[in-house]
């Protein structure tokens, strides 16, 4: 059965929040923290907040941003990190922003990835989708908790990170998995570090003497013919995959109805879901791609 879905905006908090910090982390990849206690203390991994620039038209929608992770002030959560890749208008312009500046932001929304029994939890990263993943490797080592009540899962045996990006200058923050005991492999379609190839390629290489369905779970985020084929490669080893979806978004709280995917249920029909509310998270296995 599929679990009932849980809207987060109608409880996403809308603030002008306070840049903190802004740095570029890698090629083309900038690192924003914000002073947003509301979305640092209830944001639970895989969720994400809309990003605004205030008092401008050009760009006049917000876009998602997937929360990389949340620090406190050290008495309770109040900063909240994103990491993205400047490509496009919006980006180019947030590129642009100081610290002290504010940002329009809202959220936490979005359904969040879920905490299956593991003993082996396999991060798939395509480009910038590790952005959505740290929390969780983090959450899953029993090393951070999140959400309001916070999340206590089960703590998973060890988790591995598969990342694949274009070249070596694309990666960005790889020693924050490391810090919090990730099991880190890359990989680059130029061959410049790590595995030459797709991330795919990394996961036969890293598998390649067979994979437990049992107690693997794939946790994947990236461009989605990535994560088309990491959720073939998953299905065809009978392994668990969950994926986060990266469809645009216009509103991000479900009204405007652009991000819709085509989504299976119980009995295999298909029907459209909002990936801003239903998602972004969802079984692989139920994904029409």
């Amino acid at each position: 059965m599929t679990a009932p879905v849980v809207c987060h905006a109608d409880e996403a908090a809308v603030l002008r929040a306070r840049v903190v910090s802004h740095d570029q982390v890698a090629d083309a990849t900038w690192r924003i923290r914000l002073d947003c206690p509301s979305i640092a203390a209830r944001a639970v991994s895989g969720q994400f907040a809309m990003l605004r620039l205030p008092d401008r038209c050009d760009p006049l929608l917000a876009r998602p941003f997937a929360v990389y992770d949340v620090f406190s002030d050290g008495i309770e959560p109040r900063y909240a990190d994103f990491i993205y890749l400047v490509h496009g208008r919006f980006t180019r312009a947030l590129a642009d922003v100081r610290p002290g500046d504010e940002i329009l932001a809202w959220g936490p929304l979005g359904n969040g990835f879920t905490a299956p029994t593991t003993e082996h939890l396999v991060l798939v990263a395509g480009g910038i989708g590790q952005t959505a993943l740290l929390t969780l490797a983090r959450e899953r080592l029993g090393l951070a908790r999140y959400g309001l009540p916070s999340r206590e899962p089960p703590r998973a045996g060890r988790v591995t990170l598969c990342w694949g990006a274009r070249s070596a200058g694309m990666f960005a923050c790889t020693d924050d998995f490391r810090k919090a005991g990730c099991d880190v492999h890359l990989a680059t379609l130029d061959g410049s570090t790590g595995t030459k190839g797709t991330v795919v390629d990394l996961l036969d290489q890293r598998f390649a003497a067979g994979i437990d369905r049992t107690a693997t779970h794939i946790a994947c985020c990236g461009p989605e013919p990535m994560m088309e084929a990491v959720a073939g490669w998953a299905a065809a080893r009978g392994v668990r995959c969950e994926v986060s979806l990266e469809t645009p978004m216009a509103c991000g709280i479900g009204i405007c109805f652009t991000c819709v995917a085509r989504i299976r249920d119980d009995e295999g029909n298909w029907d459209y879901r909002r990936t801003c509310v239903e998602g972004p998270v969802f079984d692989a296995s139920r994904v029409v791609w």
